[in-house]
């Protein structure tokens, strides 16, 4: 194994001189190129574990997740490694798959691992290790998620507002407006479905049991009950999650019906699928650049014991199927 004194002797330097390179000091000029090259000449790799005892720093921080293959969450991750790869840091990402067991697990792992922050991504409101978080002794971020505890900062998106602005539009101009939501609870879920009972609130109504759909998350239910839905002659469909979306167009395209004319679709998840297809349905985008890019603000802030505020909520993006719009 390559240790620093081989290096300084390679280099013609003293182990100092080494060290100092190696933590981030610069050497004279000639020194510098002599140390580097030992370094490369030597396939010299410093051991990271060592070097954050020493300084109480990992460099490291911890991202737990509810799925990696949730097209949101993957996207949000690509953005937030560049962000933190600028700011030096190398981060650890495990997922907990909604189980508060794993959950629990996981998060101890990323403490053990000397992370020197936290960042939770969609857990359980209601799981006791979540609402636990504050107690740790990182800074912790959450995001998609609310607890009851103000020392944790949160990241969350206008779901809410968005959801009873297009419900409000879908009330308005179609008769009868269908619900496709999925068997979930999560704390973005209930936002949303927030939004749909502000909307019917708004009218002075309420959403009628026999207008929802609930169905399981990475089947084709969504797909099936398009089918039970045009029987029932509904003429819009509210979809909460955009793979739900992607089924409930086909389905219609399928069932020989036109998107946007015999039924309006609208709903979360901005799919480059269905902007592609250039179908006439209103989406509501979550501004992901625009997260990803306040986490890392407040992760960093965190880092550098600034004070940051307890919630931010980032408002979604909206683009109107033209009947929609009210234009």
């Amino acid at each position: 194994m390559v240790t620093i004194k081989d290096i300084a002797t390679q280099a013609g330097v003293s182990v100092g001189s080494v060290s100092r390179y190696l933590n981030g000091y610069r050497l004279k000029q000639g020194n510098e190129e002599k140390v580097k090259k030992a370094i490369q000449d030597l396939n010299y790799i410093p051991n990271q574990t060592a070097k954050s005892l020493k300084m109480n720093k990992s460099s490291s921080i911890g991202i737990l997740v509810d799925n990696m293959d949730n097209f949101y969450s993957a996207q949000l991750l690509a953005k937030l490694e560049q962000l933190f790869d600028r700011a030096g840091y190398f981060l650890l990402l495990t997922s907990h798959r909604n189980s508060e067991k794993t959950f629990n697990y996981k998060l101890h792992k990323l403490i053990e691992r000397s992370v020197d922050a936290l960042i939770i991504l969609k857990a359980e409101s209601e799981w006791q290790s979540f609402q636990e978080i504050g107690n740790l002794n990182v800074p912790v971020i959450s995001v998609e998620a609310s607890l009851a505890n103000e020392s944790v900062p949160e990241i969350l998106t206008a779901d809410m507002c968005a959801a009873e602005q297009v419900v409000k539009q879908l009330l308005l101009k179609r008769k009868k407006t269908a619900f496709i939501i999925p068997t979930e609870s999560d704390y973005v879920l209930q936002q949303r479905l927030a939004g749909v009972n502000a909307a019917f609130d708004d009218v002075q109504e309420k959403l009628p049991p026999d207008y929802v759909k609930y169905v399981n998350y990475g089947t084709t239910e969504a797909y099936d009950a398009v089918t039970e839905l045009i029987e029932k002659e509904f003429d819009a469909i509210f979809v909460t999650n955009y793979t739900n979306a992607i089924q409930v167009v086909q389905s219609i395209k399928d069932a020989k019906k036109i998107v946007g004319k015999d039924i309006a679709v609208a709903g979360f998840g901005y799919s480059h699928f269905l902007l592609n297809m250039r179908l006439p349905v209103t989406l509501i985008k979550q501004p992901v650049d625009m997260v990803a890019e306040k986490v890392a603000e407040v992760t960093l802030k965190l880092l550098d014991h600034q004070a940051v505020q307890h919630q931010t909520f980032i408002q979604d993006q909206i683009f109107w199927q033209k009947e929609l719009s009210g234009e």
